[in-house]
């Protein structure tokens, strides 16, 4: 009996369990299951997040807004919750051409509180916008040395622990290159500084405590202020005298004597033994003195071809500027120093001040740049010819095809614009020209109508007396290379501007003169192949009537830019002018009677059309012996139109002939 109870019993005990096991352990099991498996899903959906908002970029441009609105922007752009304080006022300004990571806009956003004087600081799930001052007293945070990654603008707490070094010593060398609302605390037990400042000029003083703390027995460290010598260019002599090139450089911490220059403070920290710290003072007092006037960094350079004020501009463009290093990744400035350069009008000279090394430099410069210019005497004929004239020039106009240069001959033109300019060959051209145009490029000889004329003034000389042809002016220019060249041929022409009149009389008239003429501009630039670039710049302007001090004006402009060898003509025509005139005749006092007066006069009505022609010829005038050939050339061309013979020939013989115009030709 006992046996079979006892067997009784076991099993009601393992049935008890059983049912425990099945409806309440394993029920808590999977409830914590699912727990952990919701727990990883809300890990996984905030580690998306962030890889999403660090795939996330943003433009920040701000023009003076105020600094609660950039805060909200912050805020809404970030999921941050920001508490600010009433003292945080003020504008900003932040301007950012191109797009910028989430986590940049934060250090950005950092950035613009730490200018303004203000910090945030992180208070549970807030963070709050306080000023700088106020902020070292609140929980910000603490880190130690080797544990700050990169370099932003918020207020922490820096542990630096010290190996070699003196706390105290460093404390003092550290203060002046904190700012003043910060602090600095020695820690004499452990050997340890505490440091309460912006995080980026913290990273500044451990790069700095990196090359002082370093093993030497009897070292110490000294702050060395500046008063005339740059602390940058002083340490390079220093270290140049002291550790010579030759001496291999086999790491910090076996480094007798260490320099370094603040460039902020123009002051020298120098870690050195009492024997040698004497010796780099003594040198440095030697060194440290104002320059000599007899040798001073002041020269004259008195320039020969070049303008001053023109080569001073271009050699200052060189300097670096002052505390301005070179950007990252782009050129290193020609002078290594601080270089002024300004010119002296009166003496054509630049007056310099640099030191020797940068002064080699600008002088090599001055020399290459210092030389005679080219020059380019340029003739010109502005003239109006008649359509119904037989004026044929000999250039083919056309608009698309070749201009054979070598063969002295070549044209491109003839009612275009736009892109198809752009497709001419032989002849480049560039700007703006009327609808029409024409334009074309002789060689050496200039055709019109089957008869070669040798230069411009043999046109001149044949139709100066045609009546179908009217010699507007012929301006002759003499410029330097790359410099406007301008010629104005007119008269001063007074325009009634405004007028006042008292019961139907006029009392007072105001007037603006203007200039009514031939305007010509032009700038040639020389190429090393010999060609000349024209910036041709070209404006005709006629009275039509003039009625009571209001005159009505005809104004025709070209403006364009042509390519043609030296010695070449080039031609613009197609400027069409299209006048109207009416002329009366009649027979004295017969004329006049009404109605009958008809028979014995008569009225007639003319249309006469004009074509305005530009003829330019560029000579290249290098040195002295190319003016003195232009001159003799111009010379015989002179005599020979004084004599009345003229050198022309018609195309259509073999045998060139000298010829002379014929009467109706004048």
């Amino acid at each position: 009996m006992k046996i079979i109870y006892k067997g009784f019993k076991l099993a009601v005990f393992i049935t008890v369990c059983t049912f425990l096991l099945q409806h309440y352990c394993l029920p808590v099991v999977q409830a914590a299951n699912d727990i952990s498996d919701r727990g990883n899903i809300a890990k996984e959906k905030r580690a998306s997040a962030k890889r999403k908002d660090s795939k996330r970029f943003i433009s920040i441009d701000f023009n003076n807004v105020d600094i609660n609105v950039f805060i909200k922007f912050i805020s809404e752009l970030t999921g941050k919750n920001f508490v600010v304080d009433n003292k945080v006022k003020g504008k900003v300004t932040v301007i950012s051409p191109s797009k910028i990571s989430l986590k940049e806009a934060y250090r950005v956003f950092e950035s613009v509180l730490e200018v303004h004087g203000y910090a945030a600081v992180r208070a549970g799930k807030v963070i709050k916008i306080i000023p700088s001052p106020e902020a070292r007293t609140k929980n910000i945070e603490t880190l130690l040395q080797g544990k700050t990654d990169f370099p932003e603008d918020k207020i922490i707490t820096q542990i630096i622990p010290l190996k070699y070094a003196n706390a105290s010593e460093i404390k003092k060398l550290f203060t002046p290159l904190i700012s003043k609302s910060s602090v600095i605390l020695d820690y004499s037990p452990t050997n340890m500084l505490i440091v309460t400042d912006f995080q980026s000029n913290i990273m500044r003083l451990t790069r700095i405590l990196k090359a002082i703390d370093v093993t030497g027995i009897g070292h110490e460290i000294s702050v060395i202020p500046l008063e005339f010598a740059d602390a940058e260019k002083l340490v390079k002599i220093l270290s140049s005298v002291f550790q010579p090139k030759k001496a291999a450089r086999k790491g910090a911490s076996e480094r007798t004597i260490t320099f370094i220059s603040d460039e902020r403070t123009n002051t020298i920290v120098l870690l050195a033994s009492e024997v040698d710290g004497l010796r780099v003072k003594s040198l440095i007092s030697m060194l440290d003195k104002p320059t000599p006037k007899d040798k001073g960094k002041i020269r004259v350079y008195y320039l020969e071809h070049a303008t001053a004020e023109d080569l001073a501009a271009v050699l200052q463009a060189q300097t670096p500027g002052k505390g301005k290093a070179p950007t990252k990744g782009g050129k290193a400035p020609l002078l290594s120093g601080q270089a002024t350069i300004t010119a002296d009008k009166a003496t054509n000279s630049l007056i310099i001040m640099a030191d020797n090394e940068d002064y080699q430099v600008l002088e090599e410069i001055i020399k290459k740049l210092d030389i005679p210019r080219a020059m380019v005497f340029i003739e010109s004929l502005i003239m109006e010819v008649n359509t119904n004239k037989d004026f044929k020039l000999g250039t083919e106009w056309k608009a698309f095809g070749e201009a054979h240069h070598n063969e002295r001959d070549g044209a491109a033109g003839g009612g275009f614009s736009g892109d198809e300019a752009t497709a001419l060959a032989g002849l480049a051209t560039s700007g703006t020209l009327p609808s029409g145009f024409s334009l074309g490029v002789f060689g050496e000889t200039i055709n019109i109508s089957g008869i070669q004329f040798p230069t411009i003034a043999a046109i001149i000389e044949v139709y100066k007396k045609d009546k179908d042809v009217q010699i507007i002016s012929t301006p002759q220019l003499l410029t330097t290379d790359n410099e406007e060249a301008v010629i104005y041929v007119g008269k001063n022409i007074p325009f009634q501007t405004r007028s006042t009149a008292e019961g139907g009389v006029e009392t007072y008239s105001s007037f603006e003169y203007r200039d009514v003429g031939t305007t010509l501009k032009i700038t040639p630039q020389i190429s090393y192949d010999g060609m000349v670039r024209l910036a041709i710049s070209q404006e005709v302007t006629k009275l039509e009537s003039t009625i009571d001090f209001r005159p009505t004006t005809l104004k025709r402009t070209i403006d364009t830019t042509v390519i043609v060898d030296d010695n070449s003509t080039v031609v613009i025509g197609g400027l069409i002018d299209d006048k109207f005139t009416e002329t009366e005749t009649k027979v004295p006092l017969l004329g006049d009677i009404p109605l009958l007066g008809w028979l014995f006069k008569s009225r007639k009505k003319e249309r006469e059309k004009t074509n305005l022609y530009v003829f330019l010829t560029p000579h290249v005038i290098n040195n002295k012996a190319d003016a003195e050939n232009l001159y003799k050339k111009k010379k015989e061309h002179i005599d020979e139109i004084g004599k009345g013979s003229i050198k022309m020939y018609k195309t259509n013989n073999n045998a060139n002939s000298s010829i002379s115009p014929k009467p109706d030709e004048r």
